[in-house]
């Protein structure tokens, strides 16, 4: 049976990948970067098989309280981007792979692009401390519907259990009128933090 173009696509794109240190995993590519962190690269697919790259770093500690917490994505990052957003002129959202061309060369042109652009993005974020700052001094750059669950494990991670409590208490409080799926799931995110902080 022959491979499908997605196969053929992942394939070459695994081949660039390769001598950068990026490993597949899943439907991801992690990079070791010690100590708990990892650098991410995953694709997002669509039309005949357009990749759209986003970058990002994973944490093993917050994953390990998000594991906790019964929330998040396995293999998901803290924070991630899209290539496109990190390329200051002419941005290439996605790469196109179109069936019988030269996946090879579309995928290098890829993964040089990533080497570019996302690396760096990667190497700024792929610190503790220095994520952990920019995290809890800029929220707003994190998605509303993440934003109170990320902070909190953040602030619990760096020790600052009241921090937590604080962000947990806004949010609470600017749901507390709503019944959306985002709002009831918030409420028992928070409950069961409370309960874990409190053993």
């Amino acid at each position: 049976m022959r491979p499908s173009l997605k196969t053929d696509v992942l394939l070459a794109v695994g081949t660039a990948l390769r001598p950068t240190g990026f490993v597949r995993r899943g439907h991801v590519w992690l990079e070791d970067r010690g100590d708990g962190v990892e650098g991410w690269l995953g694709f997002g697919l669509s039309g005949t098989l357009d990749l759209t790259p986003l970058v990002g770093v994973r944490f093993r500690r917050y994953d390990e309280i998000c594991r906790q917490l019964g929330v998040g994505v396995p293999i998901a990052p803290l924070v991630s981007v899209p290539l496109g957003a990190l390329m200051p002129e002419e941005p290439v959202w996605h790469w196109n792979f179109v069936p019988g061309g030269d996946h090879a060369a579309t995928a290098s042109c890829l993964v040089a692009t990533f080497l570019e652009h996302g690396k760096p993005y990667i190497d700024k974020h792929a610190t503790w401390d220095a994520l952990s700052r920019e995290l809890v001094a800029k929220p707003a750059s994190l998605l509303d519907f993440e934003r109170a669950r990320k902070l909190a494990i953040t602030h619990l991670i760096n020790g600052d259990v009241g921090a937590a409590g604080e962000v947990l208490r806004e949010e609470r409080e600017r749901v507390a009128d709503s019944g959306d799926v985002y709002a009831r799931s918030y409420r028992g995110f928070a409950h069961r933090f409370e309960l874990m902080v409190a053993r």
